[in-house]
């Protein structure tokens, strides 16, 4: 499968924060994530390297619908990240996140 890429860096202008849910939610907007959720596709977000924040409230207003509705395993097959590790962890910590408040026991 081709993996395609998005570069948020295009949608953050030089943001070195990416904060708030209501900005994830916007992106998921812009970036027509329902839809990629249920394509074929798969996604290779880029986060550029001078990013030093992607913080678990807007990554859950981007993807916690995804995550709910993928489950974490096709997530992670079908949203991958180029990013720093700083960035990765703030993935992590979102994905978690999202997880735990998806199960009701949680």
């Amino acid at each position: 499968k081709n993996m395609k890429n998005i570069d948020l860096s295009k949608l953050t202008q030089n943001i070195k924060v990416i904060s708030g849910r209501d900005r994830g939610m916007e992106l998921r907007e812009k970036l027509k994530i329902d839809e990629k959720d249920i394509d074929e596709e798969i996604y290779e977000f880029e986060i550029a390297q001078d990013v030093y924040s992607f913080n678990s409230s807007c990554f859950l207003g981007l993807f916690s619908d995804s995550i709910k509705k993928l489950g974490e395993k096709k997530f992670r097959e079908k949203y991958q990240f180029k990013c720093s590790e700083l960035i990765r962890m703030n993935i992590e910590d979102g994905i978690r996140d999202a997880v735990n408040k998806a199960n009701p026991l949680g």
